[in-house]
């Protein structure tokens, strides 16, 4: 029988290197239990934490990422989650039905416009919704964009796994004013300069492992933006309990003060900033 302390180290040992982070006390405490009543081996263990769904959205692929380039490795692993189970690979709910889905994505535009809120006007600017043109950087199936197209004259969606671009295109064929197109997965090239009222990024850059891919978004952005255009985004923050391995679930954190510096580089003034929780919002907009 191993010992406890033995035990630990082993349960340890295998979170940092198979799950790339800490035990948690629960997972910490369940597996050396097991370990000590010989129920499982260190190898049994290795095998249970690959197989699980922690491990399989971080690495839903075999793919070397020193062997390939970070765009390719987000198309190659979005869409394997895709063909796994595409709902969940969007919104991490686990037995959502196809209305709960739908419906949170109406929820979820309201929050990202901030109905009947000062954020609102700001975006709208005392235009016609109907007159603007808005772009989603990782659009998906369109759980978001469907609903924007109810409000906004043009809709565009671009997102880097052609997965998701053939399933969004599928969802939105009868939506005349909705455009979806496959990007390179940092770039947003074929938008012409100062045609986008407002643009927005929801549970994107999270998963962006490459800084300098999101830092090429908020360029590309201050170029398609109108003057005085929003830019509303979410990016990661504080990390202290998560993965340190940089993958296309886990992607890279960025400090206020990066956040700063990217909106004074790139003609930004920043309207609204979270608190640099692990999910926060930042608000741009173009100055003139």
């Amino acid at each position: 029988m191993v010992n406890q302390s033995d035990s630990q180290k082993i349960v340890e040992r295998c979170y940092l290197n198979i799950l790339c982070r800490k035990p948690d006390e629960a997972g910490l405490k369940h597996y050396t239990k097991l370990l000590e009543g010989n129920e499982i081996d260190e190898t049994g263990l290795i095998e249970q934490f690959k197989n699980s769904n922690e491990y399989k959205l971080s690495h839903p692929t075999d793919l070397d990422p020193k062997q390939i380039t970070a765009q390719e490795r987000m198309r190659t692993d979005w869409n394997a989650r895709v063909i796994d189970d595409v709902k969940f690979a969007i919104r991490s709910v686990s037995s959502q039905s196809e209305k709960e889905f739908w419906d949170s994505g109406v929820i979820d535009c309201e929050a990202i416009l901030g109905v009947n809120t000062t954020r609102n006007d700001l975006i709208i600017q005392g235009n016609d919704p109907k007159n603007m043109n808005i772009l989603e950087i990782g659009c998906g199936i369109g759980r978001l964009i469907i609903p924007m197209s109810k409000i906004f004259g043009e809709v565009i969606g671009v997102d880097v796994s052609d997965e998701m671009v053939k399933l969004a295109k599928e969802k939105t064929s009868n939506i005349t004013n909705c455009k979806i197109f496959q990007n390179s997965g940092s770039d947003i090239s074929f938008l012409k300069d100062n045609y986008i009222d407002f643009c927005y990024s929801f549970i994107v850059f999270q998963h962006i492992p490459d800084k300098i891919i999101v830092e090429n978004y908020i360029r590309e952005v201050s170029r398609v933006l109108k003057p005085q255009g929003i830019f509303r985004f979410q990016v990661r923050g504080n990390t202290e309990n998560k993965p340190t391995e940089l993958t296309t679930w886990d992607g890279v954190s960025f400090s206020s003060k990066e956040i700063h510096n990217y909106a004074k580089e790139n003609n930004f003034k920043i309207l609204e900033e979270g608190d640099a929780s692990e999910y926060f919002w930042v608000t741009f907009q173009l100055k003139e």
